[in-house]
């Protein structure tokens, strides 16, 4: 069964939730990157640059906007405090509705009814959504544009027949959970900036000749400073973990771990670390998640996991894979297929392809074969089974080959460079 046709029959479900509560997390990033210019990032590079043109353009009056600009430095500092609370407010503080919300799901989305106000979220709007249990049990529905939808519920149970209505699963969904806090980045990027400024100011003036006197000083001075910045943020940075259909992906601050079901052999919880444990390998993947999530994710990652062992690998399958062949004669071999008698030896039917489509253990190059099996076979709303499959995947070379073979006409330079 596809996840369109699962959408279709999933039944209504109705609970009263006595807190409701909306993040703006796009907006905590919108003022994270306000709190980086103003702590030192726009006055530092406008003073880089009146320096440079003065030097270039032999201008001395240049020199003193340089001056001011760097003036502005320990005022911004203090501007980027203040943003950068207000980016943790946006990012990690809900607000709710008052009172109690009646909350109503099924395949066309959420409803809320708070008595003084109503409101729907189309389906189309939720991309993720987990149970999570802490302090207290609730939901959180990510929405596009970096929302999120805090519903309080009694119980987990009762969280997760919220899920199975809006079509949230292990098997249907992907879901994007960022571990860490966000406050060790944003105070990096605040103090980092112009801690970073006067060090490199300190060695670059006992290495090199007065700033002043030449721009090269200047332009190395503003590389390093970027340079180190960007590195501090980057290795205290959130560590976002993509739980898919077919495997989990974990995006370190310097590398990503890519993790298929098929070589993860178990999933343990020790205190609030969560360790992966891959076949065949000395060493477990740990993500340190936080007592609120460990459980919810190890949960997740054991039901998705399950899922995507349990389909059955379909006889004469194989014939959608590319083995080697270039990309012209792979879809026409495809196209042969379906031209004559040749699916029928295989075995194969459009619905297997769409089956092999589906099923998440599968070889990458499979289930590209069989998406590009059904554009070839006219086959009824095969776009947006493709599609469906794209958006559930955590591999991001699959997504982008799915995504290439739903598009209206297949551009096969970029289904080339996705396959690579």
């Amino acid at each position: 069964m596809t996840p369109a046709m699962r959408a279709t029959s999933r039944p209504a479900f109705e609970l009263t939730s006595h807190r409701v509560g909306r993040r703006y997390e796009g907006l905590g990033r919108v003022f994270e990157g306000l709190a980086l210019i103003a702590s030192g990032g726009g006055p530092f590079l406008i003073s880089v640059i009146a320096l440079v043109l003065a030097h270039v353009l032999d201008e001395p009056s240049l020199r003193g906007v340089a001056f001011h600009a760097l003036t502005l430095t320990v005022p911004g500092v203090i501007v980027g405090l203040g943003l950068s609370f207000v980016s943790a407010l946006f990012t990690t503080t809900a607000v709710g509705w008052k009172g109690p919300v009646r909350v109503a799901a099924d395949a066309a989305g959420l409803r809320l009814d708070s008595g003084a106000a109503e409101r729907s979220i189309p389906r189309a709007e939720i991309r993720s959504g987990l149970v999570l249990s802490d302090l207290r049990v609730r939901v959180e529905l990510h929405l596009r544009g970096g929302r999120v939808l805090e519903v309080r519920v009694a119980r987990e149970e009762e969280g997760a027949r919220l899920l199975a209505a809006l079509g949230i699963g292990p098997t249907e969904r992907r879901v994007v959970v960022s571990l860490g806090s966000v406050h060790r980045e944003l105070l990096a990027g605040c103090f980092g900036l112009p801690a970073f400024m006067i060090l490199w100011l300190v060695v670059i003036m006992a290495l090199a000749e007065p700033l002043t006197g030449s721009s090269g000083p200047v332009v190395a001075w503003f590389a390093l400073t970027a340079l180190s910045t960007w590195l501090l943020r980057r290795a205290v940075r959130r560590t976002p973990v993509v739980v898919g259909t077919d495997g989990v992906r974990v995006e370190r601050p310097f590398s990503t771990v890519w993790l298929p079901y098929a070589e993860l052999d178990s999933v343990e919880r020790r205190g609030d670390r969560l360790l992966l444990f891959r076949r065949g390998s000395d060493g477990p993947v740990v993500l340190p998640t936080g007592e609120a999530l460990t459980e919810t994710l190890a949960q997740r990652l054991r039901d998705a996991r399950e899922g995507a062992a349990g389909g059955a690998a379909l006889h004469g399958a194989d014939a959608l894979e590319r083995r080697g062949r270039d990309l012209a004669l792979w879809r026409e071999d495809l196209r042969k297929l379906l031209a004559g008698d040749d699916y029928r030896a295989a075995g194969l039917t459009p619905e297997h392809a769409l089956q092999a489509l589906d099923d998440a253990s599968a070889p990458l190059d499979r289930r590209v074969g069989a998406a590009l099996l059904l554009r070839v076979a006219g086959y009824p709303e095969a776009q947006e089974h493709i599609r469906i499959a794209a958006e559930t995947t955590a591999d991001d070379a699959l997504r982008a080959a799915l995504e290439s073979a739903a598009e209206d006409e297949v551009d096969d330079a970029a289904l080339a460079r996705a396959l690579r």
